[in-house]
């Protein structure tokens, strides 16, 4: 569905968030009880997974970040059209071969994993991923297994980082 919107910004404890207002009689034909991931096409390639988030007000936000606004050149209260579809992956983003890999040869890390809340999973998901060269991806998906497994289940991003500059140290030294 093709939606016509204005870029839109509010101010949180977390800074300033720029957004899309999407209706909420479009946004409810992608909302499957607590599911609101979408796919969002704003043209010129930028294509993106995100969440449709309550506005407070009845409607619902699609939030877009500063790499995305200047790649796309948009400004606050510009008039824009996006291409929103409800998201069918299974983790609400796409998850890389080496990610997907590591899961299927480390079942008690993918049974962990798969225990997590979605959100989580996602954060996860792209911390592993968010990187170009696949060896790194391969390094991040097994330290974040390994780091599942010794937490019994359980996410400290904190020690979840430490772990993995440990890794690449040693990976330094190879």
């Amino acid at each position: 569905m093709i939606v016509s919107t204005q870029l839109e910004k509010t101010e949180s404890s977390l800074g300033l968030n720029y957004f899309l207002v999407i209706d909420a009689e479009q946004a409810i034909r992608f909302i499957d009880g607590e599911n609101r991931r979408v796919i969002c096409n704003a043209g010129n390639g930028v294509v993106f997974h995100c969440a449709l988030m309550p506005d407070g007000k009845g409607n619902f936000q699609i939030f877009v970040n500063q790499e995305r606004r200047s790649r796309l050149g948009w400004v606050l209260g510009q008039l824009v059209q996006v291409e929103i579809e409800k998201d069918q992956a299974k983790y609400g983003l796409p998850i890389s071969d080496e990610l997907s890999e590591v899961l299927l040869q480390e079942q008690e890390g993918s049974t962990l994993f798969e225990r997590l809340t979605p959100g989580k999973q996602r954060t996860l998901i792209h911390w592993s991923d968010n990187v170009k060269n696949p060896e790194i991806r391969i390094r991040r998906a097994l330290v974040m297994v390994r780091h599942l497994m010794n937490q019994r289940g359980e996410v400290d991003f904190k020690l979840l980082n430490q772990e993995m500059k440990e890794e690449n140290q040693r990976n330094r030294k190879l």
